[in-house]
């Protein structure tokens, strides 16, 4: 018959190997991948699209006096 001992001993082993297995990270499959660097371009596309519209702001500034 087992000892409690060895049982203590197998379930404490069983359970630092399912921590162990569960902790690493999943590989990213590659639509994941790809949807994730579209997500990025969209961003800095938005970014840069953002910047644009300030600057333009700063320079063409309406006038409130009616040009004649």
């Amino acid at each position: 018959m087992l000892s409690i001992r060895y049982l203590e001993t197998l379930l404490l082993v069983v359970f630092i190997a399912c921590y162990i297995t569960e902790a690493k990270p999943l590989k990213r499959s590659i639509s994941e991948m790809q949807l994730m660097h579209n997500l990025q371009e969209h961003k800095q596309v938005g970014d840069r699209q953002d910047w644009l519209q300030e600057k333009l702001k700063k320079i063409i500034s309406p006038s409130n006096k009616p040009q004649q």
